[in-house]
């Protein structure tokens, strides 16, 4: 029952940081992007990404009353769901200290109350988007989102990379989940890549 506890109180956690994050306002990384590191970042080439973006939540709780007579609750497992993320958005940081700067940030402000992601201000420059490559799905149509939660990136150079996952990026939803992590794309080869946010980090989503 403890671990149980523990699961609601980090999803009540993270609905709490979002409320908190929204009121936040980061600043792009304050040190200059040079360009020739990067410059790589924006030739086509044979290197693809397969991926997911999902998470996962329970439906239902047990409320139980507590020796102090306060309530508590723990989650119904059989009711927990994997969660595909229906809008999401990829983009790809090409590796040197300026990415990594940005990488940083965002993963330090992972939550914030906007459906911009990397090409909101708050973030970065617009003289830096043409180095990031970008998907958004399921805008961006059926050959680069299959399916809910899952994605395409093909024709990517060779690299080293910081991908960036935004979730929920709509005006509906109102809100974004970013996560971060490191990914090596390969000349002729596919990589998978899995995001996962939410209870119960299984990252069952198969790319």
């Amino acid at each position: 029952m403890t671990k149980n506890n523990n699961v609601k109180r980090l999803f009540f956690a993270i609905s709490s940081s979002l409320l908190l994050f929204g009121c936040v306002q980061p600043t792009p990384p304050k040190i200059p992007l040079n360009i020739n590191e990067v410059s790589w970042a924006k030739k086509k080439g044979s290197a693809s990404i397969k991926g997911c973006v999902s998470g996962g939540y329970f439906e239902k709780y047990h409320n139980y009353q507590v020796p102090n007579g306060t309530y508590d609750s723990y989650p119904i497992e059989s009711s927990y769901h994997d969660n595909p993320s229906r809008n999401f958005t990829i983009d790809l940081l090409p590796e040197n200290d300026y990415m990594y700067n940005l990488s940083e940030k965002m993963k330090h402000y992972y939550l914030l109350h906007s459906y911009h992601t990397l090409n909101d201000p708050r973030w970065v420059e617009s003289s830096v988007m043409p180095f990031i490559p970008h998907i958004s799905c399921p805008a961006d149509g059926p050959n680069t989102c299959p399916s809910r939660g899952h994605f395409n990136f093909n024709n990517l150079p060779a690299g080293n990379w910081y991908i960036v996952a935004g979730y929920n990026a709509t005006k509906e939803a109102n809100a974004v989940a970013v996560t971060v992590q490191k990914i090596t794309t390969i000349d002729g080869q596919t990589v998978p890549f899995v995001s996962w946010f939410g209870v119960l980090n299984k990252n069952q989503c198969t790319p």
